[in-house]
């Protein structure tokens, strides 16, 4: 199926027309006119890990505009071996003094290293450090070693603060190694995160449910969720043959009772939208504490956009999260 944009903004998705509602801001409006990376549906398709170069300089330009929007200091670090950056709020103060949030960021499983637009803003409007982690890429690093990673992480988070004081989350690809990383600390028996945020993912790469035959423009990456068959499927090279029926791969097929509060974030754009929400029921099924916000219109991981009003209010839902959980109800 391929789409065109009219200039009026209409996205005419496999011959359908989809207008762009009014019911968001201008410059979502604006920004959903766009092709946003200038896809051309009639070029080849080509494996996303190939992109990575191409990609690069997108990324550093995202981490450069959310630094002047959101001024944090950046020191690029090593944890136990696994190459970090840790994003300090300028000014730390004695009750967010010890707290920490691990974030994993998006690209697919294949691309984003050096990714910061996830921690920049947090570490920012928290007040909270903010570690994010460079976990290693598939197809040439695939299952588990995101995960080995993440939980390295974790690990040393540990040796210096209670579990209580630390909070992970990611967004897309780093948002389906959150949830793989809490079915991860419980079967290592390690003490559960205060909280967690998976935004624009699910728990389960066995199936994304609806909305991947729905909508053929992921958002704000603009390409496809292959099968788990397809050769230039970037989940498939991230499994690289391991089983996506593993609650470890998968882990709404698995025991989530003992899972911390979850926040979860999409957008009825977002073609990992039903992954999500399958996500939030199957939390809710084991009664973890779980709340799920829906973006009208918006696509994946729309909060990489930091110019929109919607960006701005995801921040603020996940920035309350957080602190509440961090710093307010845990020591009430």
């Amino acid at each position: 199926m391929s789409y065109d944009i009219d200039t009026d903004g209409t996205v005419n998705l496999g011959g359908n027309p989809v207008r762009i509602p009014d019911t968001i801001s201008p410059e979502a409006q604006q920004y959903l006119s766009q092709d946003l990376w200038g896809t051309d549906t009639s070029a080849p398709a080509a494996p996303m890990w190939e992109t990575r170069d191409a990609t690069a300089p997108a990324f550093a330009a995202l981490n450069q505009q959310a630094q002047a929007m959101f001024p944090v200091r950046i020191e690029e670090t090593r944890i136990d071996g696994v190459r970090c950056h840790r994003v300090s709020p300028l000014e730390l103060t004695d009750e967010k003094r010890g707290k920490i949030l691990i974030n994993f960021h998006g690209g697919g499983f294949v691309i984003g290293s050096g990714c910061l637009v996830e921690a920049i803003p947090i570490a920012h409007l928290t007040g909270i450090v903010v570690i994010a982690v460079d976990y290693r890429l598939a197809p040439e690093h695939p299952f588990p070693a995101a995960v080995d990673d993440a939980l390295a992480v974790y690990r040393d988070a540990l040796k210096t603060r209670s579990a209580e004081d630390i909070g992970v989350y990611g967004s897309s690809a780093g948002g389906f190694i959150t949830g793989q990383l809490l079915a991860r600390i419980a079967r290592e028996g390690l003490p559960m995160p205060a909280c967690a945020g998976v935004f624009s993912a699910g728990g389960d790469l066995v199936s994304f449910g609806d909305t991947p035959q729905i909508y053929t423009l992921n958002g704000f990456f603009g390409h496809h969720l292959f099968p788990l068959d397809h050769e230039l499927s970037e989940v498939r090279a991230y499994l690289d043959g391991a089983d996506a029926c593993d609650p470890l791969v998968s882990p709404v097929l698995g025991e989530m009772s003992n899972f911390p509060p979850v926040l979860l974030l999409s957008g009825t754009r977002d073609a990992v939208l039903s992954a999500t929400t399958n996500f939030h029921r199957a939390l809710r099924r084991a009664g973890v504490e779980a709340d799920l916000m829906v973006f009208d219109a918006m696509p994946h991981t729309h909060w990489y956009a930091l110019h929109l009003p919607e960006t701005m209010e995801a921040l603020g839902v996940m920035v309350a999260f957080f602190v509440g959980k961090l710093v307010g109800e845990n020591r009430q």
